[in-house]
């Protein structure tokens, strides 16, 4: 085999490599799920410098929603959390929409790289 040969297959490595690895990104930051909450036994360690501060927390009671306990006439307020950050959510997609078009550029590339091997392997079947 030529060093050319292996150059190509290093290359197609690298590049199958890459563009998995960025769908894999794009699909993980697309997710709603923040990844701490699909370990529900996982333990947070301080962060490298800094301590980590730990703060009782107790749990909050649930708002009275019971219609019994509201004056007649009177409607029943329930606390719902705060509006999302519309900026958040676009900079997800955003990044998501960045690993996606990454990948499609690696699979372009690793596409090329293949057309160019075949067309030096007919090539070299035609001189024969």
């Amino acid at each position: 085999m030529k060093i050319v040969d292996w150059l190509a297959r290093t290359m197609m490595l690298v590049l199958a490599s890459m563009a998995t690895l960025a769908l894999i990104g794009s699909l993980a930051s697309v997710s709603n799920t923040n990844l701490r909450d699909a370990f529900p036994g996982a333990v947070e360690r301080p962060e490298p410098g800094g301590a980590m501060e730990s703060q009782p927390t107790a749990p909050a009671a649930p708002p009275s929603a019971d219609p019994s306990s509201a004056q007649a006439g009177q409607p029943v307020r329930v606390a719902a959390p705060p509006p999302a950050d519309r900026t958040d959510e676009i900079a997800r997609w955003l990044k998501a929409l960045t690993y996606a078009v990454l990948a499609l550029a690696a699979f372009a590339a690793a596409g090329v790289v293949a057309l160019a091997r075949i067309a030096g392997h007919l090539g070299r079947v035609a001189d024969r």
